[in-house]
């Protein structure tokens, strides 16, 4: 998996699954509330801010075979078997990086 497409989808999931907890806790009536918010979204604030951590191996490869590009992948194992014939020159190195993101928010009215 290419790394941007790794750093989207990983954001994307983190909202939606925030947002479904949020959904699924107000459509069963629990008391409580996940990433509450006071006064709505017009008064989100710098407080509302979470990093998220990312530590990554990666790889920059350069293949070849042709039709194949080489880039920076997020190492990962993968299991099965292709009938081609390729040269691969790798280098794995870590990153470690952080993203702000603002959550999606229970609205709690004052």
């Amino acid at each position: 998996m290419e790394l941007k497409s790794f750093i989207a989808t990983t954001l994307g999931e983190i909202q939606e699954g925030v947002q479904i907890a949020i959904n699924q806790t107000i459509a069963n009536g629990v008391n409580g509330a996940i990433n509450p918010s006071w006064g709505g979204t017009r008064d989100m604030n710098t407080s509302l801010i979470q990093n998220v951590q990312f530590d990554i191996a990666v790889t920059a490869s350069d293949e070849d075979k042709a039709g194949v590009k080489g880039g920076i992948k997020v190492v990962g194992i993968s299991i099965g078997g292709e009938d081609t014939t390729s040269t691969t020159t790798s280098k794995v190195s870590r990153i470690q990086f952080s993203i702000p993101v603002i959550p999606p928010v229970t609205t709690i009215s004052e």
